[in-house]
């Protein structure tokens, strides 16, 4: 039986002739894109920086709560009205709310603050995202232990409620302290918020 010419050679010449011409395939995938891109709504640009959140409606200010057999306290929030929209005024007025303490009807349900009444807010400054708040000396006298770790955390979950604040230093008369109160709870960096809400 004779053989035929060309044998493997003509199979991968007519294998090769069989699929499609590679602009082909170059169109498809072009339009592949072009439908991706436009399902989109835009075309993929730089990545850019998250932006705020905006405000909550009014302010959270943190006071205390007290179990009924006079032990284990917790913080609550309660709100007071804005009265401005940058990060810094929403903070300034929720401090200045915290040292004003809780309203009577507050005080009825039983919450107090373990803030000195005495104690002025000096100044605030938001800063790549550490809060400075100044405050008088009264802020650190009066009270034992868990007092001095209720004022703290009241002072640290009400400065930070705004997105822009992640953590507080607090300095006394515009000098930073390495701690407050006989026990010595230091505060000699910036406080965060810890992951779960402290009791005292």
């Amino acid at each position: 039986m004779p053989k035929r010419r060309g044998g493997a050679a003509s199979r991968r010449l007519r294998t090769r002739r069989d699929g499609p011409p590679w602009w082909v395939l170059a169109v498809v995938v072009a339009a592949a894109a072009v439908v991706a891109v436009s399902r989109l709504g835009h075309a993929p640009g730089p990545l850019r920086h998250p932006q705020p959140r905006p405000p909550a409606a009014g302010l959270a200010v943190y006071f205390v709560r007290y179990a009924d057999s006079g032990g284990e306290g917790t913080l609550v929030s309660v709100r007071r009205p804005a009265t401005g929209q940058s990060a810094d005024a929403r903070v300034t007025a929720a401090l200045r709310a915290l040292l004003a303490g809780p309203s009577p009807d507050e005080r009825r349900q039983g919450l107090v603050s373990e803030v000195p009444v005495d104690t002025t807010l000096r100044s605030v400054a938001l800063r790549d995202g550490v809060v400075t708040v100044d405050l008088t000396p009264a802020f650190a006298q009066g009270g034992g232990s868990a007092s001095m770790l209720a004022r703290v955390w009241q002072l640290v979950y009400t400065a930070t409620q705004v997105p822009e604040a992640r953590a507080v230093q607090i300095t006394l008369d515009g000098r930073r302290v390495p701690a407050l109160g006989g026990e010595g709870l230091m505060v000699d960096r910036p406080l965060e918020r810890p992951a779960s809400v402290p009791t005292f």
